[in-house]
């Protein structure tokens, strides 16, 4: 398959249910287009809770820390958020169990048992990235607003089949890493006027893993765009690195000639640091992270978490559908790099649809759960 025709097989799908310039139909819903969220509290479900999920440890303190059995105060000692989590599926059924115990919730022994009983999903682990596209499918059919987990899929083919259900059954989704929701994101786009034009970009994440762990590579795009044409990825270990450098070139725009944004993977004390270089001036950003984890849990997870609950009682995308897949393309493409071509750079849009990275975990999911 050439690189054109994998291009335009990789657009298929969710862009089919716009029609003419109405893409923004496809891609952003309203709440007139969707059911109301109810006026009670939020019930909702969590997806994979075992070691590799977030929602096992920092979204849930901050969701219900104290339950049982003290369910009236969250981490804060005032109730922070208008949700619960009443259900919970995990591969292992153990797992389910003992997270479900802890808040007080209802653990369910088919992946799509929670249908009708929640208003909206948080799919939080890593291990089930592969099959999102399979996990997610009973609730967008239905309507119910998603979270997705970074990396969000591991081909294209399978976030496509996501942002089409998405489109077709007017269902919310939300597909993010935490540092997305950082104040230095409309921070830094905004003070891009003033060093304009780019240089160089340079940044560093606190991370020494590729697809978890390196929410700086999404937060990033949100800064510059997702106008991105090659990305490269050079690592001796996608999961646990001791040297990562991933690479963005941008196309530009007008006024902004093509510029070079290079990311870091550094263990250090700082949550990232950004740095963006222009002709005559600069601008940066950096994050600091707090000695007490607890302490650091208002102002590294917060904000993801309360543009979840927006989403789910909105109904709204957090962002367009088409964002969600461009995300994912790079991502991909910069996995692409590394797996296929040794680290040299690819240019967007050329990995084919079907092709996936290794998966972290080879068989957690047992398929036989699709099978009707």
């Amino acid at each position: 398959m050439t690189g054109d025709e994998s291009k335009e097989a990789a657009r298929r799908g969710f862009l089919k249910t716009a029609t003419g310039g109405a893409v923004v139909a496809a891609s952003m819903i309203s709440v007139s287009a969707a059911e109301a969220a109810p006026a009670r509290r939020l019930r909702i479900g969590a997806h994979g809770v075992g070691s590799s999920s977030f929602t096992s440890y920092c979204w849930s303190d901050l969701i219900a820390p104290d339950r049982p059995p003290n369910s009236s105060k969250g981490n804060f000692a005032t109730p922070f958020l208008n949700m619960d989590i009443t259900h919970v599926w995990d591969a292992d059924p153990a797992t389910a169990q003992k997270y479900a115990s802890r808040l007080g919730a209802t653990a369910v022994q088919k992946y799509d048992d929670m249908v009708g009983k929640v208003d909206g999903v948080i799919f939080g682990g890593f291990w089930e990235v592969p099959w999102h596209h399979l996990l997610a499918r009973p609730y967008l059919e239905a309507g119910i607003p998603i979270y997705l987990s970074r990396p969000f899929a591991y081909r294209m083919r399978d976030i496509d089949e996501i942002l089409d259900l998405a489109a077709k059954h007017n269902t919310a989704i939300i597909a993010t890493a935490k540092h997305e929701h950082y104040n230095e994101v409309p921070t830094l786009r905004s003070r891009i006027k003033n060093v304009s034009p780019i240089q160089c970009v340079q940044a560093t994440c606190n991370s020494n893993d590729f697809p978890m762990h390196l929410h700086t590579q999404f937060m990033l795009l949100g800064i510059l765009g997702y106008d991105v044409e090659k990305v490269s990825l050079i690592t001796d270990n996608v999961m646990r690195n001791n040297y990562l450098q991933q690479t963005f070139v941008f196309k530009g725009w007008e006024g902004q000639k093509p510029f070079v944004c290079s990311l870091q993977s550094a263990v250090n004390q700082d949550s990232f640091w950004i740095n963006i270089m222009g002709r005559e001036n600069q601008t940066s950003a950096t994050m600091v992270r707090s000695p007490n984890w607890r302490d650091s849990l208002l102002y590294r997870y917060a904000p993801q978490v309360i543009d979840m609950q927006r989403t789910f009682e909105t109904r709204k995308n957090w962002q367009p559908l088409e964002e969600v897949r461009k995300k994912t393309e790079i991502f991909l493409t910069a996995y692409y790099s590394h797996q296929e071509r040794g680290g040299a750079p690819v240019s967007v849009g050329s990995v084919p649809a079907d092709w996936s990275p290794p998966h972290p975990k080879p068989g957690w999911i047992d398929e036989s759960i699709f099978r009707k």
